[in-house]
């Protein structure tokens, strides 16, 4: 691979779809992003439209194409990932069934509560390693053959959302370790377990799911008809993989035993590096195999991490922005130094950020949970409100660090919240360990680039591709004192959660009653 040659990483998200191209050394050449519509056709459930997003992948891709022709690259692999877990179905022509259902929509919350009432989750426990949730293929599957069985019929092919832009631009029906880690493969093989599929009844559904290849050959020639829309090299190398949450590992450098990588996205993805599975505690979180060879993951997700701030600053702080244009200052340099005029602690507001229709995941699954503000009084302001909602996410990081296997000494942090000196700072402290940030912003799309490089001789394995491609941009230290304050908060946080279990519960099945 020469100076002109780079590698093209796609990262189709739950609302942004992006193409990246990178050098050899993971410098960002180019990119292009377009906004991806949500569906909600009814109020739990949250769907993304498979032909849109097609749609918005070819044309990102169209536009890096055009930018890198112009500037004389070639380009010598093509990589995609994608959000995880839900359910992506095609009939026998190839074609959308129905829309992918993402891995935050909550209609299968009432399948989840049987799945861990009968112990049918906890015998999956046993052979995957994954605590069954709202966004779990297995419970979205049944919900389907419940509720909508003519979907199921038409079925020819069961997978993930990377897996129908694969097939898309290569024709190739598969799918990889990572996705299908969650739920339906055994952990010691790292393949498809019939046992699973038995234990949650949907063992005539086996044959309709993609075969399962490492992350590395996981690779197809894009279709020349592609090729020629893209603007791209008819048969260029394309990989599938890994999963948005490995490949972001990956994008971040975190590869080996005992390392750790936070996201904190629309999600607040957090991951110890494993290199054999490690199944306690158990119920808790989930076990995947990492895009890297020889390696696994750990992972406690947090079903929302900086959506908890869009829904404060869209609901309760339009006047910030506002505040911000006149100061021509960032608005989000402008909240942190709003947040900054607080004390840590928020003068006692703790704010429990599960505001996602699907409940929580990680570290417990409860469909019910919702977000809430405690310790208000009339001293309190909105500064103190928008503090909490920092703070509140840095708990529900602390909370599924402290139910990891391996308790690591550092933490990698991307995703949009790692642009926030605040809030990485408030991160440090919170869970006492340094935090430190890589150079770069789109490490998804990084993550699938590298694995497909890997795949093509650029680099000689996963080890050698961080060693090229990865860099620390910036290290936050924790203060002693905020964190002995944050872990006697975090107390009151999770005993405030544990207590509310039953109050969660009881306001569903109030909301639920039709009048």
């Amino acid at each position: 691979m020469n100076d002109r040659n780079c590698l093209i990483g796609v990262d189709a998200g739950t609302s942004v779809v992006k193409a990246v191209a990178f050098d050899r050394r993971g410098n960002e050449i180019c990119v292009h992003e377009a906004p991806m519509p949500l569906r909600r056709p009814e109020p739990l459930w949250i769907e993304q439209d498979m032909t849109e997003l097609w749609e918005m992948v070819t044309l990102c891709l169209r536009q890096v194409a055009v930018r890198l022709r112009e500037s004389g690259r070639e380009v010598e692999g093509l990589g995609i990932t994608s959000t995880g877990d839900g359910t992506w179905i095609i009939d026998a022509e190839g074609k959308p069934v129905r829309g992918g259902i993402l891995w935050c929509d909550g209609r299968s919350g009432k399948v989840v509560e049987r799945l861990h009432a009968q112990g049918v989750a906890e015998q999956a426990f046993d052979i995957c390693g994954t605590s069954v949730f709202t966004g779990s293929q297995a419970a979205q599957l049944i919900w389907l053959r419940e509720n909508e069985p003519e979907s199921l019929k038409r079925s020819h092919v069961i997978f993930h959302a990377k897996d129908w832009l694969f097939y898309k631009l290569t024709g190739l029906i598969t799918s990889d370790e990572t996705d299908e880690s969650l739920t339906m493969l055994s952990m010691a093989s790292r393949q498809y377990d019939r046992q699973l599929f038995k234990i949650f009844g949907i063992e005539d559904l086996y044959p309709k799911f993609p075969p399962v290849k490492p992350t590395v050959d996981n690779v197809g020639p894009l279709l020349a008809d592609v090729a020629r829309e893209l603007g791209l090299s008819r048969g260029l190398p394309v990989g599938s993989g890994p999963m948005d949450v490995a490949a972001c590992a990956l994008g971040t450098g975190a590869i080996e035993h005992g390392q750790a990588s936070s996201i904190l996205g629309t999600a607040g993805i957090h991951e110890v590096i494993m290199d054999k599975p490690i199944l306690e505690p158990r119920m808790v979180g989930m076990t995947l195999c990492h895009g890297v060879n020889g390696r696994w993951m750990r992972m406690l997700a947090a079903m929302t991490a900086t959506p908890n701030l869009d829904w404060f600053l869209k609901e309760l702080g339009t006047g910030y922005g506002l505040e911000a244009r006149e100061a021509r200052e960032d608005v989000y340099e402008h909240l942190g130094e709003l947040v900054d005029s607080v004390p840590a602690g928020a003068e006692g507001v703790i704010f429990h950020p599960y505001l996602f229709p699907g409940g929580e995941r990680g570290p417990f699954v409860k469909p019910t949970a919702r977000a809430s503000f405690t310790g208000l009084n009339l001293n309190h302001t909105r500064q103190h409100l928008l503090r909490a909602v920092y703070e509140g996410v840095a708990f529900a990081t602390l909370d599924c660090y402290r139910h990891m296997p391996i308790d690591p000494k550092s933490v990698l942090l991307s995703g949009g919240g790692a642009s926030s000196a605040v809030w990485c700072q408030i991160l440090a402290d919170c869970l006492g360990k340094s935090v430190s940030v890589p150079e770069g912003s789109q490490f998804g799309a990084k993550g699938a680039a590298l694995n497909v490089g890997n795949a093509v001789g650029v680099y000689r394995d996963a080890q050698e591709a961080v060693a090229e491609s990865v860099r620390v941009a910036r290290t936050y230290e924790p203060d002693a004192s905020n964190t002995r304050l944050y872990h006697e908060l975090y107390e009151v946080y999770r005993l405030t959660a544990e207590r509310q279990m039953d109050l969660w519960d009881r306001r569903a099945e109030i909301i639920a009653r039709k009048p």
